[in-house]
């Protein structure tokens, strides 16, 4: 992730919504990818902004109606008549929130909800993935649900709610946003690591493995790497969960949860590549790694992302140990790890080839 810059030269972050400097109201434009300094535009008789403009050039823009009612959202409307931003589009059902204490709590678990999903979709959009909400495209658009349980709220009419994804449909239990509920789930289940926006990069990898993954080339080439994704999923599922106590991880695979079944390694390892791409972002603007031209693109260098990922994570890991944390990247890429990290590439960059030396070392399958 990047940081971006007001007019006025106030650096800003991804979810600010006023420059501290100069107080203007920001937006973020994803077709532009930037995080915009507004001006109002008033009618002749509102004492309300009917519009804003960007104050580095005039695009007028609309606020997303989730941040005009509840303050949760900081994207922009740019296309007429539409009431909902590229992120808040896709949602299928978010929770109700109203002024009780109660209410206001979730408003704040679907605000970090929404912050997660726009870190995911503003990654998705920078490798020019599809983002189409199930409104444009019926049959294979992306959703999104965040659903309570009784187990959170004996209110609700559903007694267990699995994160998951179906059908293009990511659902995401609305208590994994609390995060001492979401930690006792990463101690009991004996995860690593466990936050909101690793269940988002994870559950597009499943939607995506249906979008990329469908000549019968690139399925032989699959389960080379990652195995059958025919094995049957419910009963690999519960198979998994009734002796992950006692089968050690396999030092191949990225994670325990991996060995599940082929379509979980696969979205183990979506969320790894999108992991990598996004704090390398970072770091660079930061400083932390030097990139050429060509190490920045990784359409063209993938190698280069392998080994300026190893020296980030284990910085990364330093400075955590150093504050008395917990490891932030708690996870070893094996050989086999970085093939699978590899295929993932070539299916979102179908025109990237590995090098003779590459190929020579058996790094492609």
């Amino acid at each position: 992730m990047k940081n971006f810059l007001c007019i006025c030269g106030q650096t800003l972050y991804f979810e600010n919504t006023q420059c501290t400097s100069c107080h203007r109201l920001l937006g973020f434009d994803p077709e532009r990818r930037a995080l915009l300094a507004l001006d109002p535009i008033y009618g002749e008789d509102s004492e309300a902004p009917e519009s804003w403009s960007a104050a580095d050039g005039g695009q007028l823009y609309q606020l997303c109606r989730n941040n005009i009612d509840h303050g949760v959202c900081n994207w922009l409307v740019s296309t007429p008549g539409l009431s909902y931003c590229l992120a808040c589009g896709l949602n299928h059902i978010v929770p109700g929130v109203k002024s009780s204490y109660r209410q206001m709590q979730k408003r704040q678990w679907w605000a970090s909800m929404e912050q997660a999903k726009r870190r995911l979709l503003y990654t998705l959009i920078a490798l020019d993935l599809p983002v189409r909400s199930k409104t444009e495209d019926p049959g294979s658009g992306l959703a999104f649900a965040f659903l309570e349980d009784q187990r959170s709220n004996p209110l609700v009419r559903e007694q267990h709610v699995l994160t998951g994804h179906a059908e293009g449909l990511i659902t995401v239990n609305l208590a994994e946003a609390d995060n001492a509920i979401r930690e006792r789930a990463r101690q009991r289940l004996g995860e690593p690591y466990r936050t909101l926006l690793g269940h988002f990069r994870h559950e597009s990898g499943h939607y995506y493995f249906d979008k990329l993954i469908y000549r019968e080339a690139d399925l032989q080439d699959f389960r080379l790497l990652f195995g059958d994704e025919r094995i049957d999923y419910e009963r690999a599922i519960a198979a998994y969960y009734d002796v992950q106590d006692v089968v050690e991880r396999r030092p191949d695979m990225i994670s325990a949860y991996a060995q599940a079944h082929p379509l979980e390694d696969w979205a183990e390892c979506w969320a790894h590549y999108l992991h990598m791409i996004d704090t390398l972002e970072t770091a660079a603007e930061y400083g932390v790694v030097v990139q050429t031209e060509a190490d920045s693109n990784w359409s063209l260098n993938i190698e280069a992302c392998f080994a300026q990922w190893s020296q980030v994570s284990v910085m990364l890991n330093a400075l955590n140990r150093s504050m008395g944390l917990e490891d932030a990247y708690p996870f070893v890429l094996s050989a086999q790890t970085l093939n699978k990290l590899r295929f993932v590439h070539r299916m979102i960059y179908p025109s990237w080839m590995p090098t003779q030396t590459e190929a020579s070392a058996g790094t492609h399958p």
